[in-house]
């Protein structure tokens, strides 16, 4: 079901990824449209997108110097740890709105804590290597 977060309404039918009064069925802060989903599915698609963003900068020492793949990592890694507080911050904010955004609630908090596990699993394993040298 798609729910519009400026409306606060049900949309059944969207026409091209709109609500009948305009508004965009999508959210920048939770990185993706404003569909319900379980926190389950919400945090495995986070942690995926993650991971693969993480494992095609990490592919592009081939092409790239090692010290600025390094850098772009490091960067990226801060990325994911702010789009997953942002993501919490978003999610609390609906839990307290209340209705049906109410509903929008479990995906934000599963695609925040999808980056947040991925941003700081990655970086714990940067140090973890960075000790190991």
């Amino acid at each position: 079901m798609w729910i519009c977060p400026d409306c606060n309404q049900l949309v059944p039918n969207p026409v091209k990824r709109k609500c009948p009064n305009g508004h965009a069925l999508f959210d920048g802060r939770i990185l993706g449209p404003t569909r319900e989903q379980s926190f389950g599915r919400a945090f495995i698609m986070a942690t995926g997108v993650c991971l693969g963003i993480a494992i095609l900068i990490v592919g592009s020492r081939l092409v790239f110097p090692e010290p600025a793949v390094g850098h772009i990592l490091g960067l990226t890694l801060v990325v994911f740890i702010v789009a997953g507080i942002v993501g919490l911050l978003r999610g609390l904010r609906w839990k307290r709105q209340g209705g049906p955004v109410n509903r929008l609630a479990p995906r934000a908090f599963g695609m925040a804590l999808g980056c947040i596990l991925a941003g700081g699993g990655l970086l714990a394993l940067g140090f973890a290597l960075g000790l190991a040298r």
